[in-house]
């Protein structure tokens, strides 16, 4: 199995409706994004996936959400913009900007901090 991984960021602010704690409070974040795909085999040019694809597709998503409030965003105006929630959409809405290649994604990761992170790996 190979696998291919890229690292992206943005930043936004955030509050947690359906939170007790400090999290509740408009806050916000630094995000490091890791975007990973897999291939039992290297396609054309002997690649997963190139690169530059792999990070378009993730930086026309990241781009809706840069610099902004994201409870504010759909689908985050309904549901909690966590690391969790946050994770999945990216995943999600990359998938769709690969169109054929998105079947290869794997997963994305949502670092919030240096020490905290979520994930949300393909079924």
């Amino acid at each position: 199995m190979y696998e291919v991984e890229i690292t992206v960021n943005f930043s936004a602010a955030h509050r947690l409706r359906d939170y007790n704690g400090k999290c509740e409070q408009l806050h916000g974040h630094n995000y490091k994004i890791q975007i990973a795909a897999r291939s039992s085999s290297p396609g054309k040019g002997g690649m997963v996936i190139d690169f530059g694809d792999l990070k378009k597709a993730a930086n026309q998503v990241l781009d809706t959400l840069d610099h902004r409030y994201l409870n504010d965003i759909k689908p985050f105006d309904e549901i909690e913009p966590s690391a969790e929630n946050i994770a999945a959409h990216i995943f999600r809405e990359v998938s769709q900007n690969l169109g054929d290649q998105g079947a290869m994604l794997h997963s994305v990761s949502v670092w919030e901090s240096d020490t905290s992170k979520a994930t949300y790996l393909k079924d």
